[in-house]
């Protein structure tokens, strides 16, 4: 009886987050902006409860805040794109065949266009949140 096949990554292992900035550097900034928010996210939480407690942590709420919104953007940014894939049927940052192509677009009659804006005008609209947030919020 032979040993199990050991099968190996040669990317390098899943815990290293540098191996993706080789071959997929988007996976790369959102791997990173993740493992960066998870801890930050809980002293976010902390820091609320303590504002909520105490007061007088206005400003170090609202800087908070402000980090782990600006380290969210790139999620953000991954689940609009995600969902404008699936909801045009793979045609907006889809890499179809253009036959296949042509035959969806001559199936369904719609263009990605449509789709293919939408995560932009998420981050648009995400953005101007943070600017909102920055100038209007007063703790």
């Amino acid at each position: 009886m032979s040993a199990p096949k050991r099968l190996e990554d040669l990317r390098g292992p899943q815990t290293r987050v540098s191996r993706l900035l080789r071959f997929y550097p988007a996976a790369y900034v959102h791997m990173l902006f993740y493992r960066i928010a998870v801890p930050l996210t809980l002293l976010y939480a902390l820091t609320i409860l303590l504002y909520l407690l105490l007061g007088g942590l206005g400003l170090v709420l609202k800087a908070f805040t402000a980090v782990i919104w600006a380290l969210w953007t790139p999620q953000l940014f991954a689940v609009a794109k995600g969902l404008s894939l699936a909801w045009s049927r793979g045609m907006a940052f889809g890499q179809l065949n253009p036959e296949f192509a042509a035959l969806y677009r001559k199936r369904y009659s719609r263009g990605a266009g449509l789709y293919a804006a939408l995560p932009y005008v998420a981050l648009a609209l995400w953005v101007l949140g943070f600017v909102v947030l920055l100038l209007r919020w007063h703790p």
